[in-house]
């Protein structure tokens, strides 16, 4: 005959079995892209305005805001100023911009370290789940 606690046996192994084999995979894998992205170093960039050219194909036209920002090889590199953090910004301002040591035309105005931010949160719910699981599947076993 099942009891109620056999059925609640039953339930915490599968979430235990659930939230350990999705936890720890997204934990590693949120570690590693925040892992990627950890050497981008930190310089200031300057929202300028981006005049029409006036033989320019019809898509280089418009009149933009981007960010230029002078490399470490001493180019200068600009983007669209077209990000979040970007968008209420008015020419002249100031922003914080981190770059690719390897490839100094890729900046992003968010800080990298946040990169893979929801991998290693969903992960650390999941593997949290199934934890809780083992612990409440080793009680139960005393239980009975």
């Amino acid at each position: 005959m099942t009891t109620p606690l056999d059925a609640a046996s039953l339930v915490v192994e599968l979430l235990s079995w659930i939230g350990l084999c999705l936890g720890i995979p997204l934990l590693i894998a949120g570690y590693v892209r925040r892992l990627a992205f950890s050497g981008w170093t930190e310089t200031m960039a300057v929202i300028v305005a981006r005049h029409p050219v006036p033989d320019a194909p019809r898509g280089d036209a418009d009149d933009t805001h981007v960010f230029r920002w002078l490399g470490d090889d001493g180019h200068l590199y600009e983007l669209p100023a077209d990000t979040e953090e970007t968008a209420h910004l008015v020419e002249g301002d100031d922003v914080t911009v981190f770059v690719n040591p390897r490839r100094p035309e890729q900046a992003r105005t968010d800080p990298a370290h946040r990169e893979g931010h929801l991998l290693r949160l969903l992960g650390y719910i999941f593997a949290g789940v199934g934890a809780v699981s083992v612990v409440l599947s080793i009680v139960i076993a005393v239980v009975e």
